[in-house]
């Protein structure tokens, strides 16, 4: 039978009990466990197998629970794959503690939960205790508030900062909806061609004239345009909004009626038949 874990977590009060709240402790237990499961996808190439069962729970202070492997096949020995599971994970804490940004197969669906359990212990929780029985010799991994910052110092520092800023160009889209907003103002919304992304263009001077015309005039929506103006970005390439001060209608280009590409004398004169028959033998 696999080895199980043991979570020891205790928790931090003012009143000097160190019974942590449900909602810190089953986040922890949770987040734990979503990191095993992420780990197992990352190096594993046939998904996740691994069943976490909570296997016993201790009420003595601090609380400690116990959770180990199952596969739900008894076909399938996990003994193997789980305590490889447990090894990686173990040594990407020992890792975030010595200030690594991303441990290896961290990847983005195990990294994030680490990082609420260092969280939680620096808002609630005192410490965190993981015990990985599967390797006796490893002394298990303590979560203090010191390790914790040290983890999200790093984090932090490893965050490009994000810039916002403004430049003069233009954009490709469609029409979808031109309105005005409570301050009077003229929007213009459209779908970027390029990406599919809805755009809220402001629109002033000119491009306000012309917004006026979509508004009152006919159906405009999905018509084609390219939008001048000053373009608004969040961070590299993440645009916000825009500033529009112009607005270029594409291929404005009406659809013929039916009377238009009707022809009473396509045949000249001849029945159907006689002309279809002309027209296969010559």
């Amino acid at each position: 039978m696999a080895k199980p874990i043991r979570l020891t977590i205790k928790g931090s009060d003012a009143s000097g009990t160190d019974a942590p709240t449900v909602d810190d402790l089953l986040g922890q237990v949770r987040d734990f466990v979503e990191m095993l499961r992420g780990v197992e996808d990352a190096v594993t190439d046939d998904g996740k197998v691994l069943v976490w069962r909570v296997t016993d729970v201790t009420m003595n202070s601090p609380i400690s629970i116990e959770v180990t492997p199952f596969s739900p096949n008894p076909a399938i020995f996990a003994d193997a794959r789980a305590s490889m599971v447990q090894n990686v994970v173990r040594k990407g804490f020992s890792a975030l503690a010595a200030g690594e940004v991303r441990p290896a197969y961290f990847t983005d669906d195990v990294l994030p939960s680490a990082q609420r359990i260092y969280g939680r212990v620096l808002n609630g929780l005192a410490e965190t205790t993981i015990d990985f029985e599967n390797d006796e010799d490893a002394p298990p991994v303590e979560i203090s508030r010191d390790t914790a910052r040290i983890v999200t110092n790093a984090a932090a520092a490893a965050k490009p900062t994000r810039v916002a800023y403004r430049e003069l160009g233009s954009i490709e889209g469609f029409i979808s909806n031109a309105e005005r907003d409570g301050y009077g103002r003229g929007i213009l919304r459209f779908r970027s061609r390029l990406d599919g992304s809805m755009i809220k263009a402001v629109a002033s001077g000119e491009a306000f004239k012309q917004l006026e015309k979509f508004r009152l005039g006919e159906v405009w929506d999905g018509v084609r345009v390219r939008v001048y103006g000053v373009l608004r970005y969040r961070d590299l390439g993440e645009l916000e909004s825009m500033d529009a001060t112009g607005i270029e209608i594409l291929d404005q280009v009406e659809l013929p009626s039916f009377e238009d590409i009707i022809d009473p004398d396509f045949t000249g004169g001849q029945k159907t038949e006689d002309f279809l028959e002309a027209i296969r033998y010559g």
